[in-house]
């Protein structure tokens, strides 16, 4: 849908998510006919917070048009059982639950859905490219990574989407000719348009409990990619993901082989650098060689296993290599944080928690099988730490209540070791717990407890 296709209708927003504070000048200014707000916190299953932004003024720009200052308070509050009778077209926030069966209902008798990600790529100057980049680990770093790579060949790029900067919003270059969107599976699932390239970075699973199972998140994802009967002109897509690569079986995609690194450098940030260098060469930047690749991957990426500063040279935990991985929030990510470890022979320690969202851990289970006992322990967190650990097959040495407190709980276990070093790695494989903010809210908190370490 693009943004005109509201004017004279009967709008119902879904939530006052990020997506939908920034979106909501621009959907006024389309002139529906009713707009009214379905709050989100009320609604059984909904991945949003309260809608604590309600009574703040909010903003909007579209490519440089005009400015409107509305304010959520002043829309009608309904609930979903009355949104359903009168809506025409619902615009949801990405984390609101798509799948109520009052709204496949409504769905079901002609009502129209889509998100502000949908609604702003839909009025996109056509002169625009975009790049889509999805995948269920390594979409964020490759994002990030595409930005790094473009802007070094001497390409005006904007990022924004997922990664933390609302389509809608100012805070980004969104009149560049080229613009790189980070789309998640929940802004994926009402995409109504195809980019010029897509990238899939991996698939497997997470947000099962939200999309309802594997098929239609794999479904939902795979949106990104084609819908409505067209594809993106290019499809890119990593050797080193089998199911990836066998979802974009049906498309001419380009398939990466990603250079190989030492075993200092995770091969998983590898890859992501090598999509994105495929990217770059297919906006026109030139081919960039394995050793600019491998440069790119390792830069600097926190919550991306990212190795952070440590405590000072007099500290006895100053051998220990503490790594930031805040970002991994299923167990396909951590498996794969663990794989790179495992490669370096050394006392590792895990700290594993995060919100709970029925996803399996077999990926998980299956890299902790292939540890030598003692050599991999685990300090869990809240919410499901413990259980995750279980299902995994984990050994858990103690359980914290919080990130700082895990950190010091992990340290000690290392030094207890016979060995010098090891690894104190924080890779939750699962979402950041509400009250505990977002997962740069938990990177920080890493970050700053190792930090402290005395």
């Amino acid at each position: 849908m693009k943004l005109d296709d509201l004017t004279q209708q009967r709008v119902v927003l879904l939530g006052m998510g990020t997506d939908m504070q920034a979106a909501l000048g621009a959907i006024l200014a389309a002139h529906p006919a009713e707009i009214s707000l379905v709050d989100e916190a009320a609604t059984q299953g909904s991945e949003m917070g309260s809608r604590a932004s309600a009574h703040s003024g909010l903003q909007s720009e579209l490519h440089g048009g005009s400015t409107i200052h509305p304010t959520a308070e002043h829309l009608p509050l309904i609930s979903i059982d009355e949104a359903v009778e009168t809506a025409q077209v619902f615009v949801r926030s990405p984390g609101f639950p798509k799948y109520l069966p009052q709204l496949v209902s409504a769905m079901e008798r002609g009502a129209l859905m889509t998100t502000p990600l949908d609604l702003w790529v839909g009025s996109l100057d056509p002169s625009q490219r975009v790049v889509a980049v999805t995948g269920t680990k390594g979409k964020t770093t490759t994002t990030d990574l595409i930005g790094h790579f473009a802007t070094e060949a001497g390409l005006r790029v904007g990022l924004a989407g997922n990664i933390g900067i609302p389509v809608f919003s100012s805070a980004w270059d969104s009149a560049a000719p080229i613009l790189v969107l980070e789309i998640s599976s929940y802004q994926a699932a009402d995409l109504q348009h195809v980019p010029a390239i897509a990238v899939l970075t991996s698939l497997t699973e997470d947000h099962l409990d939200w999309h309802g199972g594997v098929e239609r998140y794999h479904a939902d994802k795979l949106r990104v990619l084609s819908n409505n009967g067209s594809a993106a002109k290019v499809i890119i897509v990593s050797a080193d993901s089998p199911k990836a690569l066998a979802a974009t079986a049906p498309f001419d995609s380009v398939v990466v082989v990603p250079p190989h690194s030492a075993a200092a450098l995770p091969q998983q940030r590898v890859q992501n650098a090598a999509l994105a260098a495929e990217v770059v060469f297919q906006l026109g930047g030139g081919r960039m060689t394995e050793q600019q690749i491998l440069a790119g991957a390792a830069r600097s990426m926190p919550g991306r296993l990212d190795e952070c500063p440590g405590p000072s040279a007099e500290s006895p935990a100053a051998a220990i290599k503490f790594v930031d991985d805040a970002l991994a929030s299923n167990p396909s990510a951590t498996a794969a944080g663990l794989a790179w470890a495992r490669q370096l022979a050394v006392p590792t320690v895990l700290i594993l928690g995060g919100t709970e969202r029925g996803v399996a851990a077999r990926p998980l289970a299956e890299e902790a099988a292939q540890w030598a006992p003692r050599q991999l322990l685990t300090v869990t967190v809240p919410e499901n730490g413990a259980s995750l650990a279980d299902r995994s097959g984990l050994e858990v040495t103690a359980s914290a209540e919080s990130v700082e407190e895990a950190v010091q709980i992990g340290v000690a276990a290392l030094l207890a070791q016979d060995s010098a070093g090891g690894i104190l790695l924080f890779s939750p494989a699962a979402p950041t717990p509400r009250a505990a903010g977002n997962w740069q809210d938990r990177s920080a908190s890493f970050r700053k407890a190792v930090l402290e370490l005395s």
